[in-house]
């Protein structure tokens, strides 16, 4: 099946294309888990997906990862999925929102993205022959920079991202500027939700966790929507992370009842909406207004710059929300696509029949949607 994915571990730590002569060198495959979300805990622009405790439990350990050096030191790194048509034995080399190459406390340097990209498509395209597809992350002041350095590493651009508006807040602001950053309607809603007496907060306990994710369950089932969101996660980010990187799970209850919560992914200087779940009971409640407001107070108060809500899926409801949520002060970043390269005819052939067949899924997944209402 086109599912299948590549688990090939190669231990080596192998020079990189970078040059011998430069200090550069590469792990590739050989980092434990829990050290590789250690070094990661120590970039700016580490993402959710580029840890190992996520994709090892999302991919089932199916994934491959790259860590650079330079004299010793970790640079850069990048986990991706690989996933492979079967008898050819080439696809598709898949990083989302990543690499993560800026360390924390450090002025970030280009010539580090380069040579991990560099780094990628030699072990990739070269040695094993697959198409190396890359999707930037979407941040505020280097995605479009980094869209740009890979054209000039000779990646094309061969697909829009299907949901390209990314809705970040500024976190930075104290809450008398967030408030006046916001449009009208939004806060009003927000002063009707404060009003309904709603008991928000942090939890770590599990039995709030095992909660919150039979919420989700529920209303997946009460909207008909299928989803491969592994809000199941929760709970084994929220053990397994690093300190540094555990999400924080916020609750929203009235009276006994919870009717809302959202797990939050802390990873650098960005915050993300990773999983979010309501009742039927939030809607009248406003529920989600009050959620958010509390979280992006503990956010600014925790020195986080941006809050990313990720994006609407199409969703003219959610879009408002987020739209007017992320208001004048912060930005609606445009993604601008998934970026190829590849070495060998073959990988590119095999990886556009992937995509073909992701497109197929989504859209059976789509009509089912709408067929069902």
């Amino acid at each position: 099946m086109v599912d299948e994915v590549e688990t090939s571990r190669s231990s080596t730590a192998a020079k990189s294309a970078a040059g011998e002569e430069s200090g550069f060198s590469v792990e590739v495959d050989s980092v434990p888990s829990e050290r590789w979300d250690e070094i990661a805990s120590s970039f700016a622009d580490v993402n959710p997906e580029q840890t190992a405790t996520y994709t090892s439990n999302h991919w089932k350990g199916r994934d491959s990862h790259l860590l650079l050096l330079r004299n010793g030191e970790p640079v850069a790194g990048a986990r991706i999925a690989i996933v492979k048509l079967p008898v050819i034995g080439r696809g598709l080399a898949f990083l989302r929102f990543g690499p993560f190459w800026r360390r924390e406390g450090e002025e970030a340097d280009p010539e580090i993205y380069r040579r991990m990209v560099a780094a990628l498509f030699e072990e990739y395209c070269r040695k094993r022959g697959h198409c190396l597809t890359i999707l930037p992350r979407p941040h505020p002041g280097y995605h479009a920079e980094e869209a740009a350095w890979l054209r000039e590493l000779g990646f094309v651009k061969r697909r829009e991202f299907e949901d390209a508006e990314r809705y970040l807040v500024n976190t930075s602001l104290d809450e008398e500027e967030q408030r006046k950053s916001l449009p009208q309607k939004w806060r009003y809603n927000l002063r009707q939700s404060l009003g309904n007496g709603l008991d928000v907060r942090l939890t770590d306990r599990s039995e709030e966790i095992e909660a919150f994710q039979a919420l989700y369950v529920s209303m997946m089932e009460r909207k008909q929507f299928s989803s491969t969101t592994p809000v199941h996660l929760t709970g084994e980010l929220i053990s397994s992370l690093p300190p540094k990187l555990k999400p924080k799970l916020f609750v929203a209850y009235s009276g006994e009842n919870l009717v809302a919560g959202a797990t939050i992914g802390l990873f650098g200087d960005t915050a993300y909406y990773m999983f979010g779940a309501t009742s039927a009971d939030a809607l009248p409640l406003k529920a989600g207004y009050a959620l958010h407001w509390q979280i992006i107070q503990w956010l600014h108060e925790h020195g986080y710059h941006w809050y990313d809500l990720g994006g609407a899926a199409h969703e003219p409801g959610l879009r408002q929300f987020k739209k007017g949520f992320v208001g004048k002060a912060g930005q609606i970043v445009v993604m601008e696509g998934e970026f190829d390269r590849w070495a060998n005819p073959l990988g590119r052939v095999s990886a556009e029949l992937i995509f073909q067949l992701r497109q197929l899924r989504r859209r059976i997944r789509h009509g089912a949607k709408f067929g069902r209402r």
